[in-house]
């Protein structure tokens, strides 16, 4: 299963006073648009870059202005601006990407997010690819249950929240349960699925048991500590609203100390998911999903 923690480790660094240091180049920050989704999920497309050699289609796959692409009937590649313009291709044709502000700085974040996906360019281990799951069947063993978001050691900045898991393992239906660390139950709930949200949970500063159990006897408990306040974001991240810089600052945010930080990431998306950003939405994805063990 592949992780989103180490996700930018190197391209982006923080130095004092310097706001955000990245290790782009003037060419990665000529692009003008990312590649935000495309379909079907199994297919290998590539842009044709002029001189150059030919650019893979994958998630967070940066293009420029002239870069064309053939599709075949069936197939569709959406292309998001830093405006928070969207172009989609579907085809049968071929598209040239057109003018359009250049990207700048944001850019190194994108650069190496394809770390994230497998190598067929899906994000593995998410609801995106993940076909169904094996309920031990016959002389199959259930698999364990595993909570990628609550891996290692993760934090959520105290107040009412809510709380999004998405598990692997075990069989239906679950019960999910929130425990303070003085014993007070906070959240109880029964599940079909291997999702749940819990919604407006008072937390205060300290730390909370999350249990998760199936109809099997399976039992996964894990943690999670409320804390005052999240990692800073650079400058260059907290002054850009765009989609793609929003989208790059919860990239940035995810990253941080191992991958605490990733129900706050994820809060920094839902707005945009809600809205339909198809980016906000893998990424999203990929921030519940995707191990983010080393």
């Amino acid at each position: 299963m592949t992780r989103i923690s180490g996700l930018i480790l190197a391209v982006v660094w923080l130095l004092p006073g310097a706001g955000l240091v990245t290790t782009a180049n003037a060419a990665d920050e000529d692009a003008v648009g990312i590649v935000a989704e495309y379909r079907p999920a199994s297919a290998r497309f590539k842009f044709a870059r002029k001189g150059k050699d030919q650019v893979p289609v994958r998630i967070g796959a940066m293009v420029m202005v002239g870069d064309a692409i053939d599709l075949p009937a069936g197939a569709a590649v959406i292309v998001q601006q830093r405006d928070g313009q969207r172009l989609e291709y579907s085809g049968p044709g071929r598209f040239e990407v057109p003018a359009a502000p250049p990207l700048g700085r944001v850019s190194a974040i994108f650069r190496s997010i394809s770390a994230v996906f497998d190598d067929e360019y899906r994000l593995a281990g998410t609801a995106a690819s993940r076909s169904g799951e094996d309920c031990g069947g016959g002389d199959t063993e259930v698999r364990a249950i595993e909570v990628p978001i609550l891996t290692g050691a993760p934090a959520i900045v105290a107040g009412e929240r809510d709380l999004p898991l998405t598990w692997i393992g075990g069989c239906t239906p679950f019960s999910i349960s929130l425990h303070a660390a003085d014993g007070r139950s906070l959240y109880r709930e029964s599940v079909e699925g291997r999702q749940v949200r819990l919604d407006d949970v008072p937390l205060k500063v300290g730390r909370y048991t999350i249990t998760i159990s199936d109809a099997t006897g399976l039992e996964f408990r894990g943690t999670v500590e409320a804390v005052a306040a999240v990692p800073k974001l650079p400058a260059d991240l907290a002054n850009d609203t765009s989609p793609l810089g929003v989208v790059a600052g919860a990239v940035w945010l995810a990253e941080q100390d191992g991958g605490r930080w990733r129900f706050d990431s994820f809060e920094r998306l839902r707005p945009l998911i809600r809205a339909g950003d198809p980016l906000a939405g893998v990424i999203g994805d990929g921030v519940l999903w995707a191990d983010s063990r080393p």
